[in-house]
């Protein structure tokens, strides 16, 4: 009988979850609604000039470390030539649409 429930207890804590989802919420549901609602009134009620004043406030832009120059990708400003052929598939750059998230 102790085995059993050994074996259940180890079963219960097994939760195959995403790490995404083992993360806490930033904002509830009715914070989420609102802010749509809100964002919402906002399109409706300014113009488009003053929608993206008040969306992108506060925003910073940010620093970008690559240098593209024309005889040299991106990777090989990053790392020297050789190292970059060597990287494993994840560390490689990929397009926006691939990103995992």
């Amino acid at each position: 009988m102790d085995k059993i429930r050994l074996i259940e207890a180890i079963m219960g804590r097994m939760d195959r979850k995403s790490s995404i989802e083992r993360e806490p919420r930033t904002l509830k549901m009715n914070q989420i609604q609102f802010a749509r609602e809100a964002a919402l009134y906002v399109m409706n009620t300014t113009s488009m000039e003053e929608a993206i004043k008040i969306f992108t406030e506060g925003l910073e832009a940010a620093e970008c470390k690559a240098i593209r120059d024309e005889d040299e990708s991106i990777m090989e400003n990053w790392f020297h030539e050789q190292e970059a052929d060597e990287l494993p598939p994840l560390y490689q750059l990929r397009d926006i649409v691939t990103a995992p998230f």
